[in-house]
């Protein structure tokens, strides 16, 4: 069942606005997060519900690592149509949050 519409927010990391949105369906959580230049350019990161009902994906500290993770995985957010995807990111998010 879904909780909530889905909700495009803002957030600005390193003086670059990207905007984000995440999205709760039956099973998945899935974290996509665009560049602000372009909406064909996102990353996006798939977590299980189960696994991860602690965490609060809204808090910006956390999306702002995300971010950054993304750009040193080699994520070009300046570039059109650069896409990247990580499934099963709950070791990746789990890390990040323990930083």
């Amino acid at each position: 069942m879904k909780v909530y519409k889905k909700e495009v927010r803002k957030i600005t990391v390193n003086e670059v606005l990207f905007l984000y949105v995440v999205d709760e369906q039956a099973y998945d959580i899935i974290i996509r997060i665009y560049s602000n230049a372009f909406k064909s350019t996102f990353v996006e990161f798939v977590v299980l519900w189960r696994e991860t009902w602690d965490i609060l994906f809204y808090e910006p500290k956390l999306i702002s690592k995300l971010v950054q993770y993304a750009i040193n995985q080699g994520w070009d957010f300046h570039q059109k149509s650069n896409q990247m995807k990580f499934d099963n990111a709950t070791s990746i998010i789990r890390v990040l949050m323990s930083e």
